[in-house]
């Protein structure tokens, strides 16, 4: 089968860069990709763009049917970047499911991406409490004291 003869694991393990020399043309079969030479050639120049830190701040959007290369792209671009930047896919429907909220779903997939892990700490008092003092406020929005523990 195809994953014998070529070692292909994924959709797009293939994908090694984009295959642009070093004057940015891309060769028509290059580094897994084949065609699709112009966007290619433009996804260098973004590339060339985030080496001398010009993209900060913003995104590209990559348009187009379905099959046309546009994760192969994301991919490549990635990969040109090296093993320090991830390739993160996220799937709309994921994004727009009625269980999850757009924002939780898009934190975490920008979490992925910066390997970032939250670590919650909590404190554990050993003891017996002896006295609690509930104390009432004004209004809900006020800071309540803590109840004192002795």
């Amino acid at each position: 089968g195809i994953n014998a003869e070529y070692g292909r694991i994924a959709a797009h393990s293939h994908v090694k860069g984009l295959g642009v020399d070093d004057k940015g043309i891309a060769h028509q079969v290059a580094a897994g990709l084949v065609g699709q030479e112009l966007a290619r050639e433009a996804c260098g120049i973004v590339v060339e763009l985030i080496k001398a830190k010009k993209m900060a701040g913003r995104a590209i959007l990559l348009a187009g049917p379905p099959g046309t290369g546009k994760t192969a792209l994301a991919l490549a671009i990635a990969q040109e970047l090296g093993s320090k930047v991830p390739f993160c896919p996220m799937v709309a429907s994921e994004v727009y499911s009625s269980e999850v909220k757009k924002t939780a779903v898009l934190m975490e997939n920008f979490r992925r991406a910066i390997g970032l892990r939250i670590k919650e700490t909590k404190e554990v008092y050993e003891g017996e409490v002896t006295e609690l003092t509930p104390c009432e406020t004004e209004s809900a929005m006020e800071d309540t004291a803590k109840p004192s523990v002795t």
